[in-house]
This record gives structure tokens, C-alpha cells and sequence, in this order.
């Protein structure tokens, strides 16, 4: 079975302890992060200036991983949620690996 990509988007504050739960993970081998603007019709937990800006900064990380693993990312994403909900999804991968370039 071909691997499977977590995608996933979370407040800023917590950021940082996702960082440090994900390196820990022995079972993944890395993972990409970075910062977006979020946008959504649902602005009740935005504070003053992200009303005003119509959108809410906000972190994505993308986890490769077997699809065994699953279950485990999920509950340790879910662990770390504070007063905002994480959204994911997770995508079926057909191929996945690395180019290198070639002899010069």
C-alpha cells in the first residue's frame, strides 16, 4: 500500500508544540510547515483585526506517512488542540519519492 499525505491547518499558538510533537515522532521521517491566511465565512472566533483584514493567519502542515500511522497522527493532532478546532484532510498518494540531478 503507497503512503499518504496528512494535510492539515492550525492556530499560530500552537505552532510550536506541534513542531516539537511531530520531531519527536519516530515513525515519520519529516514534514513541511508553513504559514498561510486563512479565510472562512465563519468569523465569530476571529478577534478585531483579523474582522477587519477578512482573514486569520494560521499554520498547514503536510506529514507523509504510512497509512497504519494514521490513527496516531490523528490523536496526537487532536491532542493538541486548544480553543480552536485543527481542520485535515488526507490524501492517497500514487507515487512518491526523490529526483536528484543527474551526473554533470
Amino acid at each position: 500500500m503507497s503512503d499518504q499525505l496528512l494535510v492539515a491547518i492550525f492556530p499560530e499558538n500552537i505552532r510550536d508544540d506541534l513542531i516539537d510533537t511531530l520531531i519527536q515522532a519516530r515513525d515519520i521521517s519529516g514534514f513541511s510547515l508553513q504559514a498561510i491566511d486563512g479565510y472562512s465565512r465563519e468569523h465569530s472566533q476571529y478577534d478585531l483585526r483579523e474582522q477587519v483584514a477578512g482573514y486569520r493567519r494560521m499554520c498547514r502542515v503536510e506529514v507523509l506517512h504510512p497509512p497504519e500511522l494514521e490513527a496516531t497522527l490523528l490523536a496526537t493532532l487532536e491532542g493538541l488542540c486548544t480553543a480552536s478546532p485543527i481542520r485535515y484532510w488526507v490524501y492517497p498518494l500514487s507515487r512518491s519519492g526523490h529526483l536528484h540531478a543527474g551526473p554533470g
